[in-house]
């Protein structure tokens, strides 16, 4: 039963054009044999994660400033682009998808959850690309922002809410991306135990009241 809910319907149809805003998509569109192809998703994902990875090293050399600029516009586009594909994949293709009244089935709920843990990761990479870069809106005392280690430490840091850091968000831009990639982590990180919940085996049980 499809829901007749106009805050459902108009989200959906939002997410939609965002979803259009993509180079994933544009790829697909110029290549029809990329859209039905599982194959083309997780080689995109993959490597897409190991960019991410070597424009970071990349970015820490001081010579390169005018190449990391590049470099964040792009990753920029890109955690727009897997938050957009995530909440349209956790939220609005099923509903698209029997709304269109065709079954809605998925490859299998552990390929979901491995090219969901290579995006979380690759967000971490991207943001600690981003705190390099924009190291000034941030204070830091015991270690700094300008190297691989430190910048990819403080990115999981705050990604995931878990330990302390010497470093700390002191301008209004530094605060604004903290707070983004805190929202992202967790919308993310439910995505990831939903998913894995449900692919943990169901016990049989001797409770006749809940079987």
């Amino acid at each position: 039963m499809i829901p007749k809910s106009f805050i459902v319907r108009l989200w959906a149809d939002i997410f939609f054009v965002f979803g259009k805003i993509s180079l994933f998509e544009l790829v697909r569109w110029v290549i029809p044999a990329t859209r039905k192809s599982s194959r083309f998703v997780e080689w995109w994902s993959l490597a897409y994660l190991v960019f991410a990875i070597a424009l970071l090293a990349i970015g820490s050399f001081p010579s390169l400033r005018i190449v990391e600029g590049v470099a964040v516009g792009w990753g920029l586009f890109r955690t727009f682009e897997v938050l957009i594909y995530q909440i349209n994949v956790f939220l609005f293709d099923q509903y698209r998808t029997e709304k269109a009244d065709k079954p809605y089935v998925v490859r299998g709920y552990r390929r979901i959850v491995i090219l969901l843990l290579q995006n979380y990761i690759e967000i971490v990479f991207w943001f600690g690309l981003f705190y390099h870069y924009w190291s000034w809106a941030f204070k830091t005392t015991e270690s700094s922002l300008n190297s691989f280690a430190a910048t990819l430490h403080f990115s999981i840091i705050t990604i995931t809410g878990l330990g302390s850091s010497s470093i700390s968000p002191t301008q209004t831009w530094g605060y604004v991306l903290t707070s983004i990639q805190m929202v992202i982590g967790l919308f993310m990180v439910l995505g990831i135990l939903a998913r894995f919940i449900a692919l943990l085996p169901k016990p049989e049980t001797m409770d006749d009241s809940e079987k």
